[in-house]
């Protein structure tokens, strides 16, 4: 008995280890990168740990958002590459909604504001009324606080400039948004001194 139980506590610990390294994962990276950034020659990628001090940070920036434990750890950041040049940056990040975690995968241009995004899983039978240029053209070219103006004094919430781009997805265009806030967050708070060096 003691056995089989010490087997079973191993075993969580294993699932959830592999869960947290895969949370906030490319799954083809050389394609994905590709799909984002057409001309790039070739990525760089640059690995740091989310830690208590950066989930702090997010939740005094974004106030009443928070970072899911699982979040915590190491985490991806790819610099999408032409002849030794920069174009931009890749990362992916989750975000719980009703439908279970919505993955989406991020391109952000050299001066931080979204280049363009694509849903790597979700789940959500809204994915059709967001997954267009129409709502798309709401975050490209937007920094973090261009997005930020868009969310209503709740912190969580889309404002009506966004839901008027997505009327039958108003819960999906909250995912997308605070999703959106977060990856431009993080990525200056986690890693800008590295990326200073491709300016």
């Amino acid at each position: 008995m003691k056995t089989l139980m010490l087997s079973l506590v191993l075993l969580s610990f294993c699932s959830q280890s592999v869960y947290a390294v895969a949370y906030c994962s490319l799954r083809d990276p050389i394609a994905q990168i590709t799909q984002l950034f057409p001309n790039k020659s070739n990525q760089l990628s640059i690995v740091k740990n989310v830690d208590v001090d950066i989930r702090a940070q997010v939740k005094a920036a974004l106030p009443n958002n928070d970072l899911h434990f699982n979040e915590l750890g190491k985490h991806t950041l790819y610099v999408a590459m032409q002849n030794g040049q920069a174009l931009g940056y890749v990362h992916v990040r989750s975000e719980l909604s009703d439908w279970g975690l919505v993955e989406i995968v991020w391109a952000i241009d050299m001066n931080m504001r979204i280049k363009d995004f694509v849903f790597q899983r979700c789940r959500s039978p809204e994915k059709a009324h967001v997954d267009n240029d129409n709502f798309k053209k709401m975050f490209i070219g937007k920094n973090y606080q261009d997005l930020k103006r868009l969310l209503k004094s709740d912190g969580v919430s889309a404002n009506e400039t966004l839901i008027k781009q997505a009327p039958k997805a108003p819960a999906l265009a909250n995912v997308v948004l605070r999703c959106a806030l977060k990856t431009l967050l993080i990525t200056d708070l986690l890693w800008q001194k590295e990326l200073d060096r491709f300016y």
